[in-house]
């Protein structure tokens, strides 16, 4: 039998402790747009402590950076929306001292009319991070990626990849970044998988990180394929690697025409410096799964087909999502930006394209326009939106 719950008349004292619970601007928002009372139960938004702030790479002043947010949604109309809906959309919400709309693969900022958050069911994807300089603005030079580490380990600490494919970390408050120790080739990239930490480098090769002991210990082959750049995936419980394979014409002449020789992925600092210049052009991907070993290193095994999976790679955090949930989408696809260099600071002075390869027949579209991102098309309501 169902048991229908009139919310507004909850006992006052719970109100405050709901309010503890909610972290981001938008929760606050989302709270506060129910109604008139609702609204006087929870003061506006602000943030009860101060960001964290943490040191950058080429400084050793102190932390002169502090930490902000991105968080991919899954919009998705109610079930009693009318017309009803094919599917959601896709939108990046930055957090700092106000609240911005992004592409969630370029990170282009959206100007959009309308965006009434009681109208979608709100489902979390993912998050991102980047420090932002504290005197001054803009994203802090030197580094790819960052993720927070879980607060469950105690205090605010972030993982990190220099644009140079180091790896490091540092807790909030401290003078200068650590280095883990990692010899012969670069890192890719970083991410949670199941409450831990792994990172991938340009081989292939999977570590688990350990914080207590500042060690990363490798559970995994190497990737049989030799592509240009790694990229770490979580779809349906299962950990991917997708290997983003550059023309084969620059690849043999930065290896000088040595394309099976591992070493120069080992080398390959200097690809840093082509990435800025746009200069590598994407031609392929492959995808694989990580079959975990017992008691022995996992292995790699190559994945055909995503079946209804669809893997989203952008610079700062990758995810999948199923094509059901979303308008006008393919399965058994990725999509990716152009935007070689991976530098975050530059996410906001540059203008990357989008683009989807189709694992069925391996092409690669450029996407002019699509129905899975935020801003919906103009019938559901939308008046105007632009991207700057």
């Amino acid at each position: 039998m169902d048991i229908t719950v009139d919310w507004s008349n909850l006992p006052l004292e719970l109100w405050p402790l709901i309010g503890e619970k909610l972290k981001l601007r938008i929760e606050f928002l989302r709270f506060r747009s129910v109604c008139n009372p609702w609204r006087s139960y929870l003061p506006p938004f602000h943030p009860s402590t101060p960001p964290p702030k943490f040191p950058l790479p080429s400084s050793s002043d102190g932390p002169t950076s502090f930490l902000s947010q991105n968080t991919v949604f899954l919009l998705r109309p109610p079930a009693t929306s009318s017309p009803p809906s094919s599917g959601g959309w896709l939108v990046k919400v930055e957090e700092c001292d106000r609240m911005l709309l992004r592409n969630p693969i370029t990170s282009r900022r959206i100007r959009s009319e309308c965006f009434n958050l009681l109208e979608f069911d709100m489902i979390e994807l993912g998050k991102s991070y980047f420090l932002r300089y504290i005197l001054g603005s803009g994203s802090a030079c030197g580094l790819k990626k960052v993720i927070v580490m879980p607060y469950e380990i105690g205090e605010c600490a972030v993982l990190v990849i220099s644009d140079k494919g180091n790896f490091g970390y540092a807790r909030s408050g401290d003078q200068k970044l650590r280095w883990f120790g990692h010899e012969g080739s670069v890192i890719d990239d970083v991410g949670f998988y199941k409450g831990q930490s792994y990172v991938v480098d340009s081989l292939g090769c999977v570590f688990r990180i350990t914080m207590s002991s500042h060690e990363m210990v490798k559970i995994s082959s190497k990737v049989v394929g030799l592509g240009g750049r790694k990229h770490l995936v979580e779809s349906c419980g299962e950990l991917y690697v997708v290997d983003r394979y550059y023309d084969q014409e620059q690849s043999k002449q930065e290896g000088n025409g040595l394309e099976l020789d591992f070493r120069i992925f080992g080398r390959r600092r200097g690809r840093y410096r082509r990435f800025r210049s746009g200069e590598l052009k994407v031609v392929d991907f492959k995808v694989y799964k990580l079959e975990w070993g017992d008691g022995e290193l996992s292995r790699w095994v190559e994945v055909n087909s995503l079946d209804d999976q669809v893997f989203f790679l952008a610079n700062d955090c990758s995810f999948a999502v199923s094509a059901q949930e979303l308008a006008g989408c393919k399965g058994n696809c990725i999509y990716f930006t152009d935007e070689n260099d991976v530098n975050l600071a530059l996410r906001e002075v540059t203008r990357p394209e989008s683009f989807v390869f189709d694992l069925e027949d391996r092409s690669i579209q450029k996407l002019e326009s699509s129905q899975i991102f935020w801003p919906p098309p103009i019938e559901f309501g939308c008046t105007s939106s632009s991207l700057d």
